[in-house]
């Protein structure tokens, strides 16, 4: 019997093996046109669910979301600008419609770009939404200030509970006799609200009311009765996690999620992921604030060069006219003529350019595609020479960066946050104290017989007390993960720090970057001048023995008309050095860190909610009569050092940036706080948040007194009589006078030149 057993069991586990693997080779074989698979393939009932679940689908729009009618616009075309204006357009203007217009910050290489963060990684793309998303986060590691506030809020549970039980006896039971049924209708309500406090304590008051009705008919007072007590508890963590210090960097230890979060985020860490997003938020401004001024000059030179082109292009046509009067100058006519084509061409690409470098400074500039107008500049470049100094700039960049501020922060918060770890390297102790009052009664609340004492008569005499009072404690042997996780602080901050040495590193050598390119381009500038010169003096000499011939001579044609196009790239090469010299220096106070400054931009909180402004007043008042008092330590250690460069408290103002219509960009009557009415400072809008979200706005700095001359810091000067540029005045030096856009038509030659078809008639 016993080998049969087994014969069977082994039977029964080679066939449910052979069953497995055959399953397996079915599953396999059984790949076919099919793009799904299931169980029942005969059933075709069901075959249209298989091109519903792997069709791709469009979400339904939750709620009507209509695209700006200025998209629509047609983009203007090079040979389609005769209905556009020319609109003047000064840098600070172009840097005020970037700030005011949009709430997503853009940046100008990211445009055409597969990593455009705009399309790729929308919840990456900065805004001035961010600072608010980020104090109003609730998840471990990015939480915001009330996610951490929310800690210490009271907390209320409440249990209710009804019951009926009939268990029949198989024993006699108190007033129960064998074989009868015990019926009993219970009723629980559980009530309890506990509130952790800032030295990591939790109070905690609990009042339970429990019913019993049976039918027992001796061994107890009432057959129903009600029982219930009022108990009031308090905890208090003695050794690890104890302490007001731990409980403002890591929250309350009751609620810390051991293993998941390590060291939560307090108040105190949060506040610091609050700065960190300020810093993120600052620097994509400053980001933003440098590509304008770089798109600005881009656009400025694009246009120059434009003009250049077409008066080459004019010359090379009033040249070839000259030529064609010889006949017997044939080569001399075709090399005129392969000119005026090359002309013609770098013609049409530097009006592309300029529709180009015009389209990406909209896009910055949040303005339509297409509006009618013609953004043109009007500020002049700078030609001065500017010889920052190595030092103070060096030691102004490293107070500066925002980048190294915002690693400050992260060293300021590990160091915290190894603190609050080495606390949790000790055993967990808690004292518990209780007290409570017990009671019992017949009714509730209302009896009809008053030698009777009901439930919560009993319960508010207060004559049934009990108390206790002791410790727990609890201790991971070992204390691993508690040791573990300070280990890895201690190499966070160590790593952290070394960053931060590598980071000034980096930035002393991008601003050494910088300064060498506002040297190279200010020497080929000057170098471009005496080219200038020589080439003009050529031109002219060539020109002089021209008009001085008798007839014109093939040779000296063609030797003027070479003379012309070394002018024109010597006047283009000048043109380009000047740009690029103030785009060198824009990119220098960038990497400086005072390109907001220096543009009159700084940060500042948007409108505060009208419910904070009592706790202000409340803490105002508290500061106004308080007494110093040397000898108290600050708990914990105050780790804020006082206002950045850049923001608006750095302005010592006594008032804050409260003109009427500053946050919508339109400033009324002069403010009774003293600041003066500036048109044409940068502001950034709160878009659409609700009132009191802490974002960030741009507000202008005040104007100083008439009799009080503004500066700016580190600024070119206006260039000198006898500087090193001196040169015969052109455009570049004069400002660029107001551009009328041309048709295709001004393009071209006269009709006369033409074949009809665009193309120049030689």
């Amino acid at each position: 019997m016993g080998l049969g057993g087994r014969f069977v069991h082994t039977a029964h586990k080679k066939f449910t093996v052979v069953m497995l693997l055959t399953a397996i080779m079915l599953q396999g074989c059984a790949v076919g046109p099919y793009r799904l698979q299931y169980l029942w393939r005969h059933d075709e009932g069901l075959s249209y669910y298989v091109d519903k679940a792997s069709a791709i689908e469009y979400p339904t729009e939750p709620e009507c979301v209509r695209s700006d009618p200025a998209l629509y616009a047609a983009p203007r075309r090079i040979d389609s600008l005769d209905e556009v204006e020319p609109r003047e357009i000064s840098l600070n203007e172009c840097i005020r419609l970037a700030l005011a217009k949009g709430a997503i910050l853009r940046d100008g290489s990211s445009l055409g770009s597969p990593g455009n963060p705009i399309l790729a990684r929308p919840n990456q793309a900065p805004s001035t939404l961010d600072p608010a998303i980020q104090s109003t986060g609730f998840l471990f590691g990015n939480r915001g200030y009330e996610a951490a506030l929310s800690d210490f809020d009271a907390l209320f549970t409440s249990t209710l509970n009804w019951g009926r039980n009939e268990t029949p006896q198989n024993a006699a039971n108190i007033g129960i006799n064998a074989g009868q049924t015990l019926t009993q209708e219970t009723f629980q309500n559980s009530n309890r609200i506990e509130k952790p406090f800032a030295n990591g304590g939790t109070f905690a008051v609990q009042a339970d009311v429990n019913y019993e009705g049976n039918n027992r008919t001796s061994g107890q007072l009432f057959p129903s009765a009600y029982t219930g007590l009022f108990q009031t508890e308090y905890r208090q963590p003695l050794w690890a996690g104890a302490g007001t210090e731990f409980t403002r960097i890591a929250g309350p230890l009751s609620q810390s999620l051991r293993g998941v979060s390590g060291v939560s985020q307090g108040v105190l860490i949060s506040r610091i992921n609050g700065d960190i997003a300020l810093t993120q938020f600052e620097q994509s401004v400053s980001t933003l604030v440098r590509d304008v001024e770089r798109e600005y000059w881009d656009l400025n030179l694009a246009l120059r060069l434009y003009e250049s082109e077409k008066d080459a292009f004019n010359d090379l046509v009033i040249l070839f006219d000259r030529l064609k009067e010889r006949e017997e100058a044939g080569d001399a006519i075709l090399q005129a003529e392969s000119r005026i084509f090359e002309a013609d061409a770098r013609l049409r690409g530097s009006l592309a350019d300029v529709l180009d470098k015009e389209t990406r400074l909209r896009r910055l500039c949040n303005l339509p595609l297409n509006d009618g107008q013609f953004l043109y500049p009007t500020d002049a470049p700078a030609e001065a020479k500017l010889e920052p100094l190595w030092e103070a700039s060096l030691q102004e960049a490293l107070a500066r960066r925002v980048e190294l501020r915002r690693q400050k922060w992260e060293i300021k918060s590990l160091e915290l946050q190894l603190k609050a770890a080495n606390s949790l390297t000790h055993p967990r102790l808690d004292g518990v104290m209780q007290y409570r009052v017990n009671a019992l009664g017949d009714q509730l609340g209302f009896a009809a017989d008053q030698s009777l004492d009901t439930m919560l008569d009993n319960l508010s005499s207060g004559q049934n007390t009990g108390w206790n009072a002791g410790i727990q404690m609890s201790l991971p042997v070992g204390l691993r993960l508690a040791r573990t996780q300070v280990r890895n602080y201690e190499l966070r901050l160590r790593k952290a720090r070394v960053m931060l040495q590598a980071q000034e590193w980096e930035v002393a050598y991008e601003l050494a970057g910088s300064m060498l390119e506002m040297q190279r381009w200010y020497q080929l500038a000057d170098s471009t001048t005496n080219r200038i010169d020589t080439a003009s003096e050529y031109a002219t000499l060539v020109e002089e023995r021209v008009n001085s011939s008798e007839r014109n001579n093939p040779d000296l044609l063609n030797l003027l008309l070479q003379a012309k196009i070394q002018q024109r790239d010597a006047g283009q090469a000048y043109m380009r050095s000047i740009i690029e010299y103030n785009k060198a220096i824009a990119e220098m106070k960038f990497r400086k860190g005072t390109n907001l400054t220096d543009n009159g931009v700084y940060l500042a909180e948007g409108n505060w909610h009208p419910a904070a402004a009592p706790f202000a007043m409340q803490r105002a008042v508290s500061r106004t009569y308080a007494k110093d008092k040397h000898r108290l330590r600050t708990e914990p250690i105050e780790f804020v050092a006082g206002a950045a460069e850049g923001s608006w408290e750095a302005l010592g103002t006594n008032t804050r940036p409260n003109l009427p219509g500053a946050i919508n960009g339109k400033y009324g009557e002069e403010a009774s706080s003293g600041l003066k009415q500036v048109p044409d400072v940068p502001i950034l809008e709160e878009g659409d948040l609700p009132a009191g979200s802490p974002d960030r706005t741009l507000e202008p700095a005040p104007v100083p007194p008439a009799d009080e001359p503004m500066t700016e810091p580190m600024s070119p000067q206006p260039p000198q009589e006898d500087g090193p540029l001196k040169r015969p005045a052109d455009r570049i030096t004069q400002g660029p006078a107001p551009l009328t856009i041309p048709s295709r038509s001004a393009l071209a030659p006269p009709a006369d030149q033409t074949d009809g078809t665009g193309r120049v008639k030689l």
